[in-house]
């Protein structure tokens, strides 16, 4: 009987193969990455930070990601160019130190007298970067103890951080990270 069975068995394999014809399947599968491009303080809960009247200090650190396969541009813009209380100013310095050199912005006074004349500091990154796209560190240092580039506008007065009228004084940045 288990003769008979095994024997069987191929009869009807070799029928099928024998006989009939192949085919074939094709499958096309794709898949969607979705681009994004964005920057977030990665040690300032609050969105608030101090600086003392020392040398330069790291007041944030910022991380970078964007996985746009054109160019990254970053717009580092402080609002006023100086700490303010009313119509008192203290200048001071910035700098932007990114693991990616395309983004870094050298020491510079924010305004008057930035390099770039506008008061923004933009930056390009051409191109993919697998490093940007998983994420990429940055710094953001300031410096009160720089003097004065000029005289202050109309009606304000200049201050050294270590002789400033007593008070808060407040200055705002924005970090800005898109595809262009």
């Amino acid at each position: 009987m288990k003769a008979v069975g095994i024997v069987s068995g191929l009869a009807v394999l070799a029928a099928l193969t024998a006989g009939g014809a192949a085919q074939a399947e094709n499958l096309s599968v794709n898949t969607t990455v979705a681009p994004y491009c964005g920057i977030r303080l990665a040690n300032v809960s609050s969105g608030t930070a101090s600086v003392a009247h020392e040398a330069e200090q790291m007041v944030a650190n910022l991380e970078l990601a964007c996985n746009t396969g054109g160019t990254a541009q970053l717009v580092v813009n402080p609002l006023n160019g100086d700490f303010k209380n009313g119509n008192n100013l203290i200048n001071y310095a910035m700098r932007f130190d990114a693991a990616d050199n395309a983004f870094d912005i050298n020491t510079t006074d924010a305004y008057p007298g930035d390099a770039e004349g506008s008061g923004k500091f933009t930056r390009n990154k051409v191109g993919y970067s697998q490093s940007l796209a998983n994420g990429s560190a940055a710094q953001f240092y300031l410096n009160v103890n720089v003097a004065a580039p000029g005289p202050a506008p109309l009606g304000q007065t200049f201050y050294p951080a270590n002789a400033a009228p007593a008070g808060t004084y407040n200055e705002s940045f924005s970090f800005e990270l898109s595809a262009i």
